[in-house]
């Protein structure tokens, strides 16, 4: 299932996206944490793309799996420790998507609960969502740090030797 799409490694495809929509939904959650009344509007949407962010990293790790396993063994041994870099990094990816889902769903759940004290008694203490809206700036930063991260390994794996080929010859 995660091995190819119309002939082409699945996770080729797939990274990009992972690369795009985990800073967006990170911008997103920082947003929504900062202004609360964009929150209770707009949370279930940024909780929903923060769920895609966690699914389309789960994904590029399942293909970058699948992938990987489609290789040769890698004889440069530069190479393949860069590759184990990259796939080190991918794997804790996932844990950083999903954590920012969990806590902005939280964040969520929490506001919606405070701004429904009109009509049952407020059991959550008010300085709670004030160290959950941080907590989600903290988790959406160490997303996109993290993405980053795992990006320039994977594209270092690819294409560092090509370059560095590439530029002896144009000197």
């Amino acid at each position: 299932m995660f091995d190819t799409v119309l002939g082409l490694p699945t996770h080729v495809l797939v990274v990009h996206l992972a690369v795009v929509v985990v800073p967006v939904a990170a911008v997103a959650s920082v947003l929504v944490a900062v202004r609360r009344a964009w929150l209770l509007r707009l949370g279930w949407w940024v909780v929903g793309l923060d769920a895609v962010a966690a699914l389309t990293t789960f994904v590029a790790k399942q293909s970058g799996e699948k992938l990987l396993t489609r290789l040769d063994r890698l004889s440069d041994g530069q190479r393949a420790a860069a590759v184990q870099t990259h796939v080190d990094r991918g794997a804790d990816m996932l844990w950083y998507a999903i954590g920012l889902f969990g806590i902005t769903l939280v964040l969520l759940l929490v506001a919606r609960h405070r701004a429904a004290a009109t009509f049952r008694p407020r059991t959550i203490p008010p300085y709670v969502a004030p160290v959950v809206a941080v907590l989600t700036v903290v988790a959406a930063v160490l997303a996109v740090v993290q993405v980053a991260r795992v990006g320039h390994s994977g594209s270092s794996a690819v294409w560092k030797s090509t370059v560095d080929n590439s530029s002896a010859r144009l000197r």
